[in-house]
C-alpha cells in the first residue's frame, strides 16, 4: 500500500491482483521506470472498489487490473471497475494472451492489456508502458491493425477506404498503434514532443475519435463512410 497518501488526482496507480507474487512484479517495474509513482494494492474486486470508494480513490489514475479474482471473473471485472471510476485509465493484466479477449477488453475501455505469461520482456514493456502513460496491446492484434491500415512498412500507404494522412502522420499512427506514449514517439521521429501532440490531435480529427484508444478501435474496424 502507499505510504503517501492524497487526495490529489496524480501519478497513482491501483494494482489489483490476488496473486501476491505478481503484484511485487508490478511494483518492481514501478521501482525502475516511475519510482516517484504512488502505488496501493487489492487482491480481490471488493478490496479495489473500496479503495477506489475510499480516500485515497480520487488520487488515483490508473488501475492494474487482474480479470479472475476471487470475487470476480472476465470482463464483468473490468466493468465493475469502470463503472465505479469511469474518469481512471485501466489496464487490464492478464492470465491469457487471447487476441479475441484483448479486443474485448479494448471494446469495453481498457486502455492496456498484459499478458502475465510467457515472454517477461513483453510484460515489462506492457507495464513499463501503463507507467509513462503510453497503451499496450498484444504484438499480433496491433499488427492485424496495422495491417489493415497497410503501414506496417509504408507509413503513408492507407487504404482507399481510410482517411488521408501525411507520410509524417502515417509515422505518427505506426508508433501510437504499438502504444508507445507521445515521449517514445518524439524520440523515435527525432520531433518535438509539441509537434507529437499535434499530429495525434490531427489523427483523433480524421477519425472522429476523442481517445487513443477510441482510434485503435476505429482502425480496427475501419468504416466505409469515412472520407
Amino acid at each position: 500500500m502507499s505510504t503517501q497518501p492524497s487526495a490529489v488526482r496524480g501519478d497513482a496507480y491501483l494494482i489489483v491482483d490476488d496473486h501476491a507474487l505478481i503484484r511485487e512484479g508490478i511494483v518492481r517495474v514501478f521501482s525502475d521506470t516511475r519510482p516517484q509513482a504512488r502505488l496501493f494494492e487489492a487482491s480481490s474486486l471488493q478490496q479495489a472498489i473500496e479503495t477506489l470508494q475510499g480516500e485515497h480513490g480520487p488520487s488515483i489514475d490508473t488501475v492494474l487490473l487482474d480479470l479472475h479474482l476471487p470475487d470476480s471473473r472476465g470482463l464483468e471485472t473490468l466493468q465493475r471497475i469502470k463503472a465505479v471510476a469511469p474518469n481512471v485509465v485501466v489496464g487490464v493484466v492478464s492470465g491469457t494472451d487471447d487476441d479475441q479477449l484483448a479486443m474485448q477488453c479494448l471494446q469495453q475501455g481498457a486502455a492496456a492489456f498484459v499478458p502475465k505469461h510467457g515472454d517477461l520482456d513483453q510484460f515489462v514493456q506492457g507495464i513499463s508502458a501503463m507507467a509513462s502513460g503510453g497503451i499496450y496491446f498484444p504484438r499480433e492484434l496491433l499488427w492485424q491493425v496495422s495491417g489493415r491500415l497497410s503501414v506496417v512498412d509504408k507509413p503513408a500507404a492507407l487504404s482507399a477506404s481510410l482517411v488521408r494522412l501525411t507520410p509524417r502522420q502515417g509515422e505518427v499512427l505506426r508508433l501510437l498503434l504499438k502504444g508507445f506514449s507521445n515521449q517514445v514517439i518524439s524520440n523515435e521521429l527525432g520531433i518535438s514532443s509539441e509537434t507529437v501532440k499535434l499530429h495525434v490531435s490531427a489523427l483523433l480529427r480524421a477519425h472522429k475519435v476523442s481517445s487513443r484508444v477510441h482510434l485503435i478501435l476505429a482502425c480496427a474496424n475501419p468504416s466505409p463512410h469515412v472520407a
